[in-house]
């Protein structure tokens, strides 16, 4: 690797183009963050400031249409309660509903009758030229409030006309509070009687008291027995609140309604596909408002739409972020090249001076690694000729061992030199006996081996494989050769025991003096590499114990 360039009184060259990058960066990160943060808050603002207008306009719009219940209840209290059809109707059309209200279902008057039916309830109705009107149900009851005159007179409303709308018990407890507090009050969630069509919605009713005498009597007992009937509105709350609210795609926000608390049971209306569940999932923003009417509470929900995402400017941290990290960039690549070129000479010179080093380095390497392989030729040979064989025999076993020698160092070379595997090595040495390899059992973790370690044991593998070979148990058909390792922990450093089991074989006596092959195996790795060595000759087959610690800094497996 190249050296360190070292610079005294100055930055070195390739940090400052660093310097900027990172000065820029933080700049730039610090800009779009800040943008960021500005751009949600101006967003929530923005999303505040519609929730607050349609919450207002819900709001008004209510008050607008109980003031006009107020004024109903007041223009039939004039009558005292004996408004006919026609002077209803005109008073209606006064009122403009469809264009000044638009959403109202309609201003009705519903009437406190003597009965179902009969000559009282007859004569009443024929004094108000609401003869045609057929109370409904006809069950007989002590009590019964039905509606008599609705404007605007539509298919819808017609529907209407006549119905008892004490007989349902959530329009009874609306009429039952506006009668005994003497206040306009509002009805739970109900489905309105002019629902004539599939299309469904929900609705909900507004009832103002009428009393005889035209104001409210002051005790509870009074305003029971005073009451002529209600001034009343119906309303569909899809159409209403599409109405207050205007079309979908011009809202800056969505809303869902409830009826006093949230639930698939309370929900008035919503002005989105999909349910609340899902829409408070996508919605970037939502809030949830309550909203008292005529005794009652809405609870509203609010989403933001499309529309109002459109006009956010959420993200605009990150586009000044990407052109401050542009305009960083371009800077810092033009100090990077300059700091290049001005320190191009330095690095050829450093590079020439590594390049000597290297060579140094690597030729020192080879000649040690010469001088090793030289030395463990020479004692090859010495040993070797020390046999007193005949030259044929003498040849062939040093041609043998030095072929032995090769493969280990083609083992070695191929990794760089950095060791071998235990395994690999074992493969190696016995591959030129491929006749009785099927007579050798190899087993043992996979165990690395340093340079060192791995041409010494594979030289003993070559002597112990020869050996069986010529004189021990794969010098027969019947022999076997057993080669198995294990590692353990002694003092803190990892040892590897090796043993070569023969068996099968001739019978064995222990020779009378020790060859080359006992020499190396014994003395060699006992010196060599500091382990114990058993080498006994048994009647069965000969038994090599190697017991040796693996060199510091060598990992136990590969």
């Amino acid at each position: 690797m190249l050296n360190k360039l070292r610079t005294r009184g100055r930055v070195p060259p390739h940090v400052l183009p660093l310097i900027v990058l990172a000065i820029g960066v933080l700049a730039s990160a610090i800009a779009g963050l800040q943008v960021e943060r500005l751009s949600r808050a101006k967003e929530q603002e923005r999303f505040a400031n519609a929730v607050q207008q349609a919450h207002d306009e819900i709001g008004s719009r209510m008050q607008a249409y109980l003031t006009v219940l107020r004024a109903t209840a007041g223009m039939i209290a004039a009558s005292d309660g004996e408004v006919t059809r026609e002077e209803f109707r005109i008073y209606a059309k006064r009122l403009r509903l469809p264009e000044m209200y638009p959403g109202v279902q309609g201003v009705g008057y519903s009437l406190v009758l003597p009965g179902v039916s009969g000559q009282a309830t007859d004569a009443l109705l024929a004094r108000l030229h609401a003869a045609d009107v057929s109370v409904h149900p006809q069950t007989p009851r002590a009590e019964v409030q039905a509606i008599v005159h609705l404007e605007p007179m539509d298919r819808r409303n017609r529907a209407a006309i006549g119905f008892d709308m004490s007989t349902d018990p959530i329009r009874r407890a609306a009429m039952s509070a506006a009668r005994d507090q003497a206040t306009s009050t509002m009805s739970g969630k109900v489905e309105l009687v002019q629902e004539i069509d599939e299309d469904k919605q929900a609705g909900f009713l507004i009832y103002t008291p009428v009393y005889r005498g035209g104001t409210a009597p002051a005790t509870l007992a009074e305003r029971r027995v005073q009451l002529i009937g209600f001034a009343y509105s119906p309303f569909r709350a899809d159409d209403l609140l599409r109405g207050i609210l205007g079309e979908e795609g011009q809202r800056r926000v969505h809303i869902a309604v409830y009826d006093d608390a949230k639930g698939p049971q309370g929900l008035l209306h919503k002005s989105f596909a999909g349910t609340p569940e899902e829409m408070g999932r996508a919605a970037r923003l939502q809030a949830t408002r309550e909203l008292a009417v005529a005794g009652r509470t809405w609870r509203i929900g609010y989403y933001s739409s499309p529309g109002f995402d459109l006009d956010s400017t959420r993200g605009l941290g990150g586009v000044f972020f990407a052109g401050g990290l542009l305009a960083t960039l371009m800077v810092a690549a033009a100090s990077w090249w300059q700091a290049q070129a001005r320190v191009a000479a330095e690095v050829e010179v450093a590079a020439r001076r590594e390049s000597e080093q290297q060579r140094e380095l690597l030729v020192g390497e080879l000649n040690h690694r010469v001088k090793n392989t030289l030395a463990t030729v020479q004692s090859i040979a010495a040993q070797t000729l020390r046999e007193g064989k005949s030259l044929a025999a003498t040849r062939e076993s040093f041609e043998s061992r030095l072929l032995a020698l090769s493969e280990t160092h083609n083992l070695l070379t191929r990794d760089h030199w950095r060791g071998a595997g235990l395994r690999e090595l074992v493969e190696v040495e016995l591959a030129p006996y491929a006749g009785a390899r099927n007579r050798i059992d190899v087993t043992g973790e996979e165990v690395w081996l340093a340079p060192d370690t791995a041409l010494a044991l594979g030289m003993a593998l070559h002597e112990l494989a020869t050996n069986a070979l010529k004189y021990g148990a794969l010098s027969g058909e019947e022999g076997r050769v057993e080669i198995a390792w294990t590692l353990r922990q002694q003092d803190g450093s990892d040892w590897l025991k090796l043993v070569w089991e023969e068996r099968g074989g001739p019978p064995v006596t222990p020779p009378s003096r020790r060859g080359f092959g006992s020499r190396l195996i014994e003395t060699g790795l006992r010196r060599q590499l500091r382990g114990h060595v058993d080498l006994a000759f048994r009647p069965q087959g000969v038994c090599c114990t190697i017991d040796l610690p693996l060199e510091a800094g060598e990992p136990a497996s590969a």
